[in-house]
């Protein structure tokens, strides 16, 4: 028995053996478990592409923007503010999709008798239209973000009442 280790939260030490208060002694590592979890949700309401990015062609059929239905000025505002996530995602992918077109068709099989300028420029007229449909979302995305701020700026006293000024009550003896 004069041998045996002692317990690790002893503090005692036997011979050839070194322990801390914690039963950690020299050479012991600390290693903590890890865990990992992960939470998929399936259905449910969705707001689309503005919020679900990286849903594309294959998406649900549902609206890709709440309902417009305005109570109050917080309805305004995730309305305004959903529009203009969903035009700015929208036209980020519109534009990847223009250069992406652009690309395709310029590396398809030439018309007999085109020269290779002429693909190219075929191609590219046909890719800014894309383009121009990107632009067209950009503008939306600034201009949902322009109604929120003209509603404020409109409509701010609505939405922030005063208060009542006190009444003076005449004096009297």
């Amino acid at each position: 028995m004069a041998n045996r280790p002692s317990a690790p939260n002893s503090g005692a030490s036997s011979t050839g053996t070194s322990s801390t208060r914690n039963g950690f002694g020299s050479g012991a590592t600390f290693s903590p478990g890890l865990n990992i979890n992960v939470n998929k949700t399936t259905g449910g309401p969705q707001m689309g592409a503005a919020a679900n990015p990286g849903t594309g062609v294959g998406r649900s059929s549902q609206l890709a923007l709440p309902e417009p239905a305005f109570y109050s000025a917080a309805d305004v505002r995730s309305y305004c503010e959903a529009l203009r996530a969903f035009a700015a995602y929208s036209a980020i992918e519109i534009e990847v999709g223009a250069e992406i077109l652009k690309a395709a068709l310029e590396q398809a099989p030439p018309l007999p008798g085109d020269h290779a300028f002429r693909q190219k420029t075929r191609a590219r007229s046909v890719a800014r239209k894309l383009a121009k449909a990107a632009d067209a979302m950009a503008d939306a995305a600034k201009d949902a973000a322009a109604a929120w701020a003209a509603f404020q700026r409109e409509y701010a006293d609505v939405m922030t009442p005063q208060r009542p000024q006190p009444q003076h009550r005449p004096f009297q003896f």
